[in-house]
């Protein structure tokens, strides 16, 4: 299988034509560096050697001393002696005066032979600015994940294709068993060393394949029952081979799981912290001065692109300083591979800079009075007709991306930790009545003015498994219904406020537990508190900061986790709603996300011919199909057993995702998807953002 262009409806993406092209005249005006030696009569009054500045008649100023060589920026039209070297790209002005200086290479060498041509949304950008944004904590920042978005393979904005990034071009065999990338010869990391196959085959055998740095090993990589085999072909040219199918590895590349596969690959820098490079009494030595017990505590703080400034990376932006330090600010990559269409190296802004506050509601707050340039992330729905009401005063437009997936949906916890509570939330009756009793239509009213409509969590209208009926699935609201799969339950007693009451006496009280950053979570759970009074069961929302919120659920403490819809927009990538799949996304089974996701060395195994591992197992079936099309029917069955159980539920259909944008901030698209599939904005390119000046 070569390169493709998939349709919509069969939503099978495939690889787009390789974005290439021959090497384009830069839009600004180029500048020569001319080197001369320079005699200077000069009267000097003095005996030691004092530096003097003079200007000549070029308008260059020069330090000289009493013969100096010096190095001149001097216009292109103006005539010469020396021959001059135009380079065919452009580059910002800091790094061209860098690069004058001798502090960094010329233009030409810093780019690979076939850079990444990428075509402005709007128009060729300028160079210069900060862009300001705001995190509800240090590590919500979402550099490496969403604004530098840096895979072998990246998403379309619509997510309707495949395109080529890291690896310029792929190629698979007939069982899409064994997968040969071609990478971008002369590319290189953010320090100016070549990126090449070797970063590929260290992160492979040195990284994954050290137990004791990766425990458990990446399902996409493992299908087969044991780690895929990566060759190095030659130093631009890398082999894949899954022993076996593996026909969604291009998608999988293009999701947040290919972020690893360019992230942690840096062996020229990484390897000085790794036992088969360096002596293993030296490297633990090293671990203890740095304050960790383990060589390998070391090395996953040295591989950390958030914390540790002298990581080299490949994305457009690095971090210059990290948290608690405020702001945090990321620099530009002087040796970033892609270029506008007029020859310019990207990205065009210069630096990035974050405000850490306390929480979504601080951020749509600030952001509404104008203090971000441009953000998708916490700006939340509810807030839509404040951003519109401060446009004007805060200079900024409020752009309507589409939400991929739902924004409110509701873990309900397996295995919790509450023995008393434990069987209620795993009987399915009770899930049913819970969803049965939510008065959607007043949710959308209320909350969303009208613009959106009752459903429950379903994948994508778009994608393959969606139908009518899973989108209504126990969405209808039935209280009468609701109160019958309760009593049907056993849970007839009632307090005398008319509160159920569990199996111990005690008030059947259930919390809604979440973390203040997406969502409208706070006033659809108070919606809710009057629902269920209607049901005799009592909602009490309890709010945590988003570290602690993740300490509850993946320890079963939480009884209904709130978060957004994961990747309902192509779910069969990481069904984390509708399978245990992950530890830090299967809010509903985090445990035994845990021992699928690492493959049974931590975590805890569904129960035997339960639904849960019934899901487990489908899921593991359609990735080692023979052909997409037997893996999109195998996991029809698995997301059919999911409404089975509605382990997670939802609301309504997606809303719009407000976008802010600074009137000057361009570049950025209107009406595309905003979803954690395409890892949004990454698929928008932000490192062709830029500010228009006057």
């Amino acid at each position: 299988m070569s390169n493709q262009k998939l349709s919509r409806r069969d939503f099978l993406y495939t690889a787009a034509v390789a974005a290439a092209g021959s090497a384009l005249v830069a839009c600004q005006p180029k500048t020569v560096v001319v080197k001369e030696t320079v005699e200077v009569e000069k009267v000097v009054k003095e005996t030691v050697e004092v530096e003097k500045v003079v200007k000549e008649t070029v308008e260059v100023e020069k330090v000289v001393k009493e013969t100096v060589e010096v190095e001149k920026q001097v216009p292109v039209e103006k005539v010469i002696t020396a021959t001059p070297v135009v380079s065919e790209y452009g580059e910002s002005p800091t790094l061209a005066g860098l690069a004058m200086a001798g502090k960094l290479p010329p233009i030409d060498e810093r780019l690979p032979a076939e850079a990444l041509v990428l075509t402005p949304v709007e128009e060729v950008g300028q160079y210069g600015g900060t862009w300001h944004r705001m995190a509800s904590g240090p590590g919500d920042l979402q550099l490496s994940a969403r604004l530098t978005y840096e895979t072998f393979i990246r998403f379309s904005h619509f997510g309707t294709e495949l395109l080529p990034n890291v690896a310029k071009s792929w190629e698979a065999n007939a069982d899409s068993s064994v997968y040969t990338f071609q990478l971008r010869k002369g590319m290189r990391w953010s320090d100016g060393e070549p990126y090449t196959a070797d970063d590929l085959l260290f992160w492979m055998e040195d990284r994954l394949g050290n137990d004791e740095i990766s425990p458990g090993k990446p399902f996409w990589l493992t299908l087969h029952g044991e780690l895929a085999k990566v060759t190095k072909v030659d130093d631009w040219t890398v082999e894949f081979d899954f022993h076996g199918p593996n026909s969604l590895f291009p998608t999988f590349n293009a999701y947040s799981f290919g972020l690893d596969l360019v992230q942690e690959t840096c062996k020229h820098y990484l390897q000085q912290f790794h036992v088969n490079y360096v002596d293993k009494a030296k490297l633990e030595k090293m671990a203890t001065d740095a304050g960790f017990e383990q060589w390998y505590q070391l090395y996953g703080n040295k591989e950390n692109m958030q914390t540790n400034t002298d990581l080299p990376v490949v994305s457009a932006w690095k971090i210059d300083q990290p948290a608690p330090k405020q702001p945090v600010v990321a620099a530009r990559n002087p040796y970033y591979w892609k270029v506008d269409t007029a020859g310019n190296q990207l990205p065009y802004i210069d630096k990035i800079e974050w405000m850490v506050v306390s929480g979504g509601e601080v951020i749509n707050l600030r952001a509404a009075s104008g203090e971000v340039d441009m953000q998708l992330r916490h700006i939340t729905f509810d807030n839509y007709p404040i951003f519109k009401e401060n446009e004007e005063a805060g200079d900024y437009r409020v752009l309507e991306w589409k939400w991929g997936e739902n924004e409110t949906v509701v873990h309900f916890t397996q295995d919790n930790a509450d023995p008393v509570k434990k069987p209620i939330l795993e009987d399915k009756r009770f899930r049913f009545a819970l969803s049965l009793a939510a008065d959607r239509q007043e949710i959308c009213d209320a909350i969303y003015f009208g613009t959106v409509e009752p459903g429950q969590l379903v994948p994508y209208p778009t994608s393959p498994w969606w139908t009518e009926e899973r989108a209504n699935f126990m969405a209808e609201y039935d209280p009468d219904q609701a109160n019958d799969y309760l009593d049907e339950m056993g849970l007839t007693e009632r307090d005398a406020e008319g509160y159920r009451l569990m199996p111990n006496g005690e008030r059947l009280v259930i919390f809604w537990n979440y973390a203040p950053i997406f969502g409208a979570w706070k006033p659809t759970g108070e919606l809710l508190t009057s629902h269920y009074r209607k049901i005799g069961v009592e909602l009490v929302l309890k709010e945590t900061a988003r570290p602690l919120f993740y300490e509850h659920f993946q320890t079963s403490e939480t009884d209904l986790a709130l978060w957004t819809g994961h990747s309902t927009f192509f779910p069969i990538l990481a069904p984390r709603d509708f399978a245990a799949i992950s530890y830090g996304g299967t809010k509903w089974g985090a445990k035994y996300g845990q021992w699928y996701d690492s493959g049974g060395a931590a975590g805890v195994e569904p129960p035997a011919g339960s639904d849960i591992r019934k899901s487990q197992i489908l899921y593991d079936q359609a990735l080692t199909a023979p052909s997409q099309e037997e893996a999109f029917r195998i996991f029809d069955e698995l997301v059919e057993n999911f409404y089975n159980n509605l382990w997670v539920m939802g609301f309504t259909t997606p809303p719009i995702q407000p976008v802010i944008v600074k009137n000057s901030f361009r570049n950025v698209p209107d009406g595309v998807l905003a979803t954690w599939s395409l890892l949004s904005p990454g698929a928008t390119a932000p490192e062709q953002y830029f500010f228009k000046q006057d």
